[in-house]
């Protein structure tokens, strides 16, 4: 067994090893002075260092890169759970294989400690590999699925605040700005997103683009809904107040049914923790004593 240990320890600490190796020379290079250098050496800027970084690190993790497919769609769906780093697709994929070969090795360790042998050796390896590197996707899907709850909670009262905003005067870059710092202790993660927005909106983006991609990195239908309002209105001409009044009633009015809806479902939910877990022990309580007194009973009968 201790063989085996050191065999796996041997191995771990050269992946360790490997890996820092490229995430030196790969992910911390900066970009700017890569293309900077380019542009000075060839006149013409060459492939984006993104590109160059993202073959390297897909090569090396290509196995483990199940879904999304595409390097672009990982970027947005971890930016959905709060990962906006440009290197987070790679420390995703990097995690991933850790844990892939962290959970293989406790499971050929766990084999050779309850002396399984054969193909129970090989599955029980096979799933310690499979387990690990699906326990990282489990985590960025909760954390995605917390953080949307979290800001369609949000939406409705930033809505509601962007309406006091516009129409006491403010530039809808201003309101945005002003959402950002109101809404820092009661929604950071949407804080956050209003904060990109703003930056966005200032480096020269339309507010129909920053918005749109605001809706694609959270994946709330509110944000999108409030995207589609926003160009219709650029669009059209009309009242920007007007229409986020409107947009904020339905938001609030489909918040009650959402709530409406989780009430009349907890009847529903508890009829199995009674049925399994309450009910029996009722029983037992109600009628044992009167079972007990029947065989008793039966037994004074039968001598």
């Amino acid at each position: 067994m201790y063989f085996y240990l050191i065999i796996g320890l041997v191995f771990a600490c050269i992946f360790f090893a490997c890996y820092a190796m490229l995430y030196v020379f790969s992910a911390r290079k900066d970009p700017v002075a890569i293309r900077l250098k380019n542009i000075e050496e060839d006149g013409v800027a060459t492939a984006a260092p993104d590109e160059t970084k993202q073959s390297v690190a897909a090569k090396f993790v290509g196995f483990f890169k199940t879904d999304p497919e595409s390097s672009s769609d990982t970027k947005i769906w971890l930016s959905q759970a709060g990962y906006f780093k440009p290197q987070a697709a790679y420390d995703y994929y990097g995690y991933r294989l850790i844990s892939a070969i962290v959970f293989g090795i406790i499971g050929a360790l766990a084999s050779v400690y309850f002396h399984v042998s054969g193909i129970q050796s090989v599955l029980l390896t096979a799933f310690g590999v499979l387990l690990g590197a699906f326990i990282p996707r489990l985590w960025v899907s909760r954390k995605i699925y917390k953080r949307r709850e979290t800001i369609r909670r949000g939406v409705p009262n930033m809505l509601d605040l962007m309406v006091v905003c516009v129409e006491a005067g403010l530039s809808f870059t201003a309101a945005i700005h002003k959402l950002a710092d109101e809404m820092r202790i009661t929604c950071k993660p949407l804080a956050e997103e209003l904060r990109i927005v703003t930056q966005e909106i200032l480096i020269g983006k339309s507010k129909a683009d920053a918005f749109r991609n605001l809706a694609n990195r959270t994946g709330v239908e509110e944000l999108r809904s409030l995207a589609v309002t926003l160009i219709q209105a650029d669009k059209l001409g009309t009242s920007i107040a007007s229409s986020l009044r409107v947009l904020a009633e339905s938001m609030r009015f489909k918040r009650r049914q959402r709530a409406e809806e989780a009430a009349n479902k907890t009847a529903v939910k508890l009829v199995f923790p009674l049925v399994f877990l309450i009910f029996p022990e009722l029983l037992v309580i109600l009628v044992g004593p009167a079972m007990i007194n029947i065989v008793r009973t039966l037994k004074d009968v039968a001598q």
